[in-house]
Formats: structure tokens, C-alpha cells, sequence
């Protein structure tokens, strides 16, 4: 029998451009708090450190549980940071929620590096005006 872990996050390391945060629980519907949660911790880095992020690793060792609906998170999470221009890293994946990648077939889309030349552009920002 599993013992519920109350989902939490902490700052495990800080540097001018980049943050670690460490996941810790269950990443699932009780988890509702997680997007507000990294939003704060965002502002709070770019505020202390006076620069933009560029790179958020999530340290997924404690990460005890992931649903459907943390998934839906890491999905969520991914369409805010990639056009900010900020590269997502998913470190330390357990075996449960790298399954839950490779079933989903959203492992690449989620750890996908952010080029470094400037923000995101579709495609259909660079076509040609008619």
C-alpha cells in the first residue's frame, strides 16, 4: 500500500538564467496549485536575479505520482515557457513518468531545447507577406 505525498515544489538551485525546481509528490488533480505555484517562482527568480529566465529544469526524483491531469500540467506548462523563450528540462524522471512520456508520445515536445538565437517563431510568423 502507497502513502499519499502531498504535491510540493522547491527551489533547489538558482543562477541568473536558469532555475531548478524540485517536484515532490503526486502530480495529479489535487495538485491544481502547481501552475500558480511555478508562475511565482518564475517572477520571484526574474525578480531576484533582475534577468530572464532562460532555462527551468524540474527535478523529478521525488516525483511520486503523475496522472492525466499533471501531464495536461507539464502540457500547459510547456505551451507558457517555449514561446517566453524559456527551455523546460524534465530531470531525473522516474520510470512512472517516463512510461507516461512514452505512452503519451510527448517526450520529445516536452524536453524539446529552445533555440537560442532569439524567442520562438512559427513557421507562420517568417512566411512571406501575399
Amino acid at each position: 500500500m502507497s502513502t499519499h505525498v502531498p504535491f510540493r515544489i522547491t527551489t533547489a538551485a538558482s543562477g541568473p538564467s536558469a532555475l531548478t525546481l524540485a517536484v515532490v509528490g503526486e502530480l495529479d488533480h489535487d495538485a491544481g496549485h502547481f501552475p500558480a505555484l511555478l508562475t511565482c517562482a518564475i517572477e520571484d527568480h526574474e525578480r531576484e536575479h533582475g534577468a530572464t529566465l532562460r532555462d527551468l529544469h524540474l527535478d523529478c526524483a521525488d516525483l511520486t505520482l503523475i496522472d492525466s491531469t499533471g501531464l495536461a500540467m507539464l502540457l500547459m506548462l510547456r505551451r507558457r515557457t517555449y514561446p517566453a523563450g524559456i527551455t523546460l528540462h524534465l530531470d531525473n524522471r522516474p520510470a512512472h513518468l517516463e512510461r507516461m512520456l512514452q505512452l503519451t508520445g510527448t517526450t520529445e515536445y516536452l524536453t524539446e531545447p529552445q533555440p537560442r538565437a532569439g524567442r520562438h517563431t512559427d513557421q507562420s510568423d517568417s512566411a512571406p507577406a501575399p
